[in-house]
């Protein structure tokens, strides 16, 4: 199944994004200085946002390295740490596969993840999620 999503490591270039974030809009250079601030209970909307689809959905790991994709049985156990996250490399940032739904939802920089589609109706499937965690989403 790993294959369905990436060529290598990389997600497949028929995949759309969706990027969420803490700001509904991307930051101006103006902006920097959010990024910042951000506090511990703002960095945590993401978890939120991650446990509530993972109560909805079947949700799975990406394991690059193996190149393959993990059952998740325990979300908690996948979830970072505010301290941890803020040390990370690119390299450790978490990919999860929503099977169902035929996404993916990835880690990225500056307090984004993203949503990897082919199907709009993904979006709209994880719009209520999204704004239930704080978050907002935009292309």
């Amino acid at each position: 199944m790993f294959n369905k999503y990436f060529d290598d490591e990389v997600v497949k270039s028929e995949y759309k994004k969706q990027f969420i974030s803490l700001w509904p809009e991307w930051l101006g250079k103006e902006n920097y200085h959010l990024l910042d601030e951000v506090t511990e209970a703002d960095w945590s909307k993401f978890n939120s946002l991650i446990n509530t689809i993972f109560k909805h959905y079947r949700m799975q790991l990406v394991d690059l390295k193996e190149r393959k994709l993990n059952e998740i049985s325990n979300i908690d156990e996948t979830l970072p740490n505010y301290e941890d996250s803020m040390t990370k490399t690119s390299n450790e940032f978490s990919i999860y596969v929503i099977p169902e739904l035929e996404c993916l939802l990835s880690e990225d920089w500056d307090y984004t993840f993203i949503i990897w589609y082919t199907d709009k109706n993904v979006i709209e499937k994880l719009k209520p999620f999204i704004e239930k965690s704080g978050l907002y989403s935009f292309s």
